[in-house]
């Protein structure tokens, strides 16, 4: 997949076109996700209760959460009105990652059939964090992995399942995946900068997970690359800035390569070390060489390939990065002493005009302050409605980003009131686009961090393999002002059924963008059993579907390659390694002997 964008330095008059934007916020109607492992600690309690919250927004929707290396588990179907929340309960057991460097069937699958958000919380009251799930953005076949090192894994949380790490886990889309990882750090079973290959079909997980819980044993740098699309979650356990300070989880799910910036606003959350400074570190890693680091204009490094620059603000409340190659941002946030982490989003030419969100039910200990991190363009920030009113957003709220002379701007609003548990909350500009965080914890014991943004301008996904005869459903993202694709539809979303190249020419907000995507077909094989056939008498015989398939199943209910059968109709549907169907039929008669012949003796 290729992305391109030009920034439009003409026709500037249209920006008043742009007020009727509806752009949501990485809202997506596929989802997948790949669940990390967390310390359960002595109490049992750290790494549970596990929820998965969706919002809709002004259509209702029917979601399904599905687990599909599992198919004999019925999946969990709900119907969810406009502007409405719900929450799945997980089961831990059966959705963590664990045990690590294992191939397992864990995989969580979540479709709709209209655009939702959706998020998966780690909710225990001591050790939770949110990793917003960025639907198509989320898959990809190439990755480099983030993390923090400053601060280490807590030792003091034991379990059965050992001491917290920091780690990665990886979800198929298609069966037949080739993964390859060259782990930045010693992981468990593999050593550090040595390549291995693992094959994982839809709806299988493998966790990688660091073998040392030092800091400077992280596995930010890690490359992960496949065949077919995957998805990635990163996870820090227990985190802690000392041994005397309370420890928290930090992760997210991360964004394929295709989707990074080279243009970012940083704003510093309410991460605090035991001396009442700023803690928050930002981690800026690059996906190849010669990559040159700006902040505020300044050149402060030169990256290759997997490294990183760390990024502390000190005094400084916001800032401007911009690099000369993509770069993927990690922010290692929190509330005083208690971390949290997230992806950052690029601006160029991305963000959201209408964002849906749900505060976590669970508090812990006093109540927690709630904060919400918002970037916008100069001129925007007047722009902003929520729904339910229970609180606002106003221009007041909003200082300049430095460096961006005065174009944009940033709100760092904490202990906001009014913003009730369980509800789903609509946050709008009517004007231009914005990327919104959500910030919030309770000072001793936990804290949440999570983007509700969309990260992509216009992102068809990966190249994709289907079934001959199968559609794909492609969609450059609603609200755009104008759409062509190669087929010549002027709409922002098509169906494609043929094999073949796509694109897409989009117009949005001052920006012209370009997206390509390459179907293809599976290759598959015709089952023949031949022609009907005629038996006689008593006897039987034998029904081969051929081999090559990776299941087989008769209308007997036997599911071998080969059946010995008797007078009767009989079909087969062999499965290819794509999940692909062939199928054929055949009639078996039977003829009767012939009657017996009397034989006369003389």
């Amino acid at each position: 997949m290729k992305f391109k964008i030009e920034y439009w330095l003409i026709l500037l008059f249209f920006w008043g076109l742009f007020s009727t934007l509806s752009v949501e916020a990485q809202n997506d109607t596929e989802f997948w996700f790949a669940a990390p492992d967390n310390d359960q600690g002595s109490a049992n309690n750290r790494d549970q209760p596990i929820y998965l919250r969706v919002a809709t927004f002004t259509q209702a929707a029917t979601i399904t959460l599905s687990y599909p290396a599992r198919p004999t588990v019925t999946p969990t179907v709900v119907n969810v009105p406009a502007n409405g929340t719900y929450t799945f309960t997980l089961d831990k057991t059966t959705i963590e990652s664990q045990p690590s460097n294992t191939i397992l069937n864990y995989g969580i699958k979540l479709t709709s059939t209209t655009p939702i958000t959706a998020y998966y919380e780690q909710s225990s009251t001591s050790n939770p964090d949110i990793f917003t799930l960025k639907g198509k953005n989320a898959l990809g076949t190439r990755f480099v992995v983030p993390s923090q090192f400053n601060y280490n894994n807590s030792t003091r949380f034991l379990s059965l399942g050992g001491a917290a790490r920091n780690s990665f886990v990886i979800v198929a889309k298609e069966n037949n995946t080739q993964v390859t990882i060259i782990p930045k750090n010693d992981i468990d079973g593999h050593l550090a900068n040595t390549p291995f290959t693992i094959t994982l079909n839809a709806g299988q997980t493998y966790s990688g997970r660091a073998t040392n819980p030092d800091a400077s044993k992280h596995l930010g740098g890690t490359i992960i690359t496949s065949n077919k699309p995957i998805a990635v979650t990163i996870n820090d356990d227990s985190v802690e800035m000392t041994t005397s300070s309370g420890p928290d989880l930090a992760g997210d799910q991360l964004i394929s390569h295709t989707i990074f910036g080279k243009e970012y606003c940083l704003v510093k959350g309410y991460f605090q070390s035991l001396e009442g400074g700023s803690a928050d570190r930002v981690y800026i890693f690059a996906d190849s060489s010669n990559t040159a680091v700006l902040i505020n204009g300044t050149i402060v490094a030169t990256l290759t390939a997997g490294n990183y620059y760390n990024y502390s603000f000190g005094s400084d409340e916001a800032a401007y990065l911009t690099t000369s190659k993509p770069v993927i941002v990690y922010h290692l946030s929190g509330y005083n002493e208690q971390p949290a982490g997230a992806i950052i989003p690029p601006i160029q030419c991305t963000g959201s005009n209408e964002i849906a969100f749900t505060r976590s039910s669970v508090t812990g200990s006093g109540s927690q302050s709630f904060g919400l991190v918002i970037i916008t363009k100069s001129g925007d920030e007047g722009s902003f409605s929520v729904n339910p009113p229970d609180f606002t957003i106003s221009a007041s709220n909003f200082l300049p980003v430095p460096g961006t002379s005065g174009e944009w701007k940033y709100a760092r609003m904490n202990n906001i009131s009014g913003v009730a548990t369980d509800v789903g909350y609509r946050v709008t500009n009517s004007t231009g686009l914005f990327h919104m965080g959500l910030l919030y914890g309770w000072s001793s014991s936990n804290a949440r961090y999570g983007f509700y943004s969309n990260f992509s301008s216009v992102n068809l996904g990966p190249d994709v393999t289907i079934c001959p005869g199968d559609s794909i459903y492609l969609d450059a993202g609603a609200g755009k002002d104008s759409y062509l694709w190669s087929t010549g539809e002027t709409t922002h979303d098509i169906w494609a059924k043929l094999p073949g190249t796509y694109w897409v020419h989009v117009v949005h907000n001052l920006c012209q963008l370009d997206d390509t995507i390459q179907v293809s077909n599976y290759i598959t094989v015709p089952i023949n059993l031949g022609s009907d056939r005629s038996l006689c008498g008593n006897t039987t015989t034998l029904l081969n579907a051929g081999s090559g398939y990776t299941a087989y199943l008769w209308n007997t209910g036997q599911t071998s390659q080969t059946i010995t059968v008797g007078a009767g109709v009989y079909s087969v549907r062999a499965t290819n390694t794509g999940g692909c169907y062939s199928r054929d039929t055949i009639t078996v008669v039977q003829n009767p002997l012939p009657p017996p012949k009397l034989i006369k003796h003389y």
